[in-house]
């Protein structure tokens, strides 16, 4: 059949893309709480600056997705 072997590699470019992608959005987030969890210990006042990492770090990730998905649509 013929297309079928570059079709099986733009699906497998796909899949390591994505990959990456979530691995990135979890380490962004992962980063930032964990930031903001030490920063807490070193300040004590445990609970604000660990939210406030995570909110960030989920805002942040979402922001990443948003460019890479974007990119990957006008590419």
């Amino acid at each position: 059949m013929p297309g079928t072997d570059s079709h099986r590699k733009n699906t497998d470019n796909d899949y390591a893309r994505f990959i990456g992608l979530g691995f990135t959005f979890i380490m962004i987030l992962a980063v930032l709480t964990t930031g903001g969890f030490f920063l807490d210990r070193i300040l004590g006042t445990l609970p604000l600056f660990l939210l406030l990492g995570l909110g960030g770090g989920f805002a942040a990730s979402l922001y990443y997705v948003y460019l890479a998905l974007k990119s990957l649509g006008s590419g």
